[in-house]
């Protein structure tokens, strides 16, 4: 009974810490779900949704940033800078408009707003 009690002991504690080869497995094994599950909930998304509809689709973002033209909600869609990385490439941007309506998603459309965005204070 007590090499049971021991042996469940010394597992929670290495199962616990941080670096331990079951916590990194784990994460790496929750992190490969969201990931999927976020990239499947991007196919549903439509132009003009509303952001609670968003949320409804998608759950709550990992990350968001407000910008003069609206907001940018950041979904994780890959894994490429590992397990704890949060290189901007990891993250697919959902972007709404200042009413909350649901303008584009994706790294190549964010950038051309921000661009469009920019190049529109410039002219003024």
């Amino acid at each position: 009974m007590w090499r049971i009690l021991i042996t469940l002991l010394l597992f929670s504690l290495i199962s616990g810490c941080v670096g331990s080869p079951v916590h990194e497995t784990l994460t790496y094994s929750s992190l490969q779900s969201k990931i999927k599950s976020n990239n499947q909930a991007l196919l549903k998304l439509r132009i003009g949704m509303q952001q609670s509809e968003v949320r409804n689709v998608m759950n709550e973002p990992e990350r968001s940033e407000g910008y003069a033209w609206g907001s940018a909600w950041l979904y994780r869609t890959a894994m490429t800078s590992g397990i704890y990385g949060t290189a901007d490439t990891d993250f697919t941007p959902v972007m709404f408009n200042q009413e909350g309506e649901l303008i584009g998603w994706g790294r190549n459309f964010f950038e051309s707003e921000v661009k469009r965005y920019e190049l529109s204070i410039r002219n003024k």
